[in-house]
């Protein structure tokens, strides 16, 4: 059986590394496997594996759950690997756009003047109500 390298192992850190021992490890080996610096075709994907270990071991809660799995016999896997694209480490969603679609030309005026008009008619409407309430009780305050 192949042996599963933990989020330890990535970092090159011990199981009891404070915070300030697994952000040095990870600013070194960012700086390391930073696929900008790095033409190795594998440090894209070993640079996304060190902010995934970086990510769950910098993190209080998660770094406790993390830690409770490894006691039970669960491997590395803390975020799913399919969301990253080969060449990056930019996530994806099937569908996802960042590109919004685009009202009709001119769609956006005349909404905006049909909620001026309607917002224009609804305060006359306030204001001759409460002209004729004053009529009708004689402007006298109750």
């Amino acid at each position: 059986m192949p042996t599963v390298e933990t989020c330890y192992d990535i970092l090159g850190i011990a199981p009891d590394a404070t915070p300030d021992e697994i952000r040095a490890a990870y600013r070194r080996l960012a700086k390391q496997y930073h696929p900008d610096v790095n033409a190795d075709p594998d440090a894209g994907e070993r640079f996304i594996a060190i902010q995934q270990a970086y990510e769950t071991l910098i993190d209080p809660d998660t770094r406790a759950r993390y830690d409770l799995a490894l006691r039970n016999g669960a491997g590395f896997a803390p975020h799913d690997r399919s969301r990253y694209r080969p060449g990056g480490q930019t996530t994806w969603t099937p569908g996802f756009t960042w590109r919004a679609q685009a009202p009709a030309r001119g769609a956006g005026w005349l909404g905006f003047i049909t909620v001026l008009v309607v917002w224009g008619m609804a305060i006359i409407l306030m204001l001759i109500l409460s002209l004729l309430s004053r009529a009708v009780t004689g402007g006298r305050r109750q």
